[in-house]
């Protein structure tokens, strides 16, 4: 079938592979004219997908139809690696892998002077 021998993958390679192969069926899925109901759907098997992945958020459940294309509210929990925005479906695809516009920088917010000061109110 495909010459993959699962029996020589241990526990972290098969989750690896699994994500792997839920991003490509993901993507083989949307197409450039997907009806509403169809990229609701699609969205719903992302989401669990990207559970299964480990991602999470406060927030993923609005959509609303923006710049000719659907478009999903996302608040993510780690704001630090992630940003809250609007995103289309593929970028919550290319989510899975760590990658694309909801991916911030390393270099996100290290332009931003921080300055602690301890609860006797002198500076660190």
């Amino acid at each position: 079938m495909t010459g993959i021998d699962i029996t020589t993958l241990d526990y972290d390679a098969l989750c690896d592979l699994r994500d792997e192969v839920n991003q490509r069926i993901l993507m083989l899925k949307k197409a450039p004219r997907l009806r509403l109901e169809d990229s609701l759907r699609l969205f719903e098997d992302t989401k669990t997908a990207l559970t299964e992945r480990g991602l999470t958020w406060h927030s993923l459940e609005r959509w609303q139809w923006m710049e000719g294309e659907v478009r999903f509210w996302l608040n993510p929990i780690d704001q630090t690696r992630y940003a809250t925005g609007w995103f289309a479906l593929e970028d919550l695809i290319a989510w899975l892998s760590d990658d694309g516009v909801i991916v911030r920088s390393a270099s996100h917010g290290a332009d931003i002077p921080v300055q602690w000061i301890s609860v006797e109110n002198d500076r660190d």
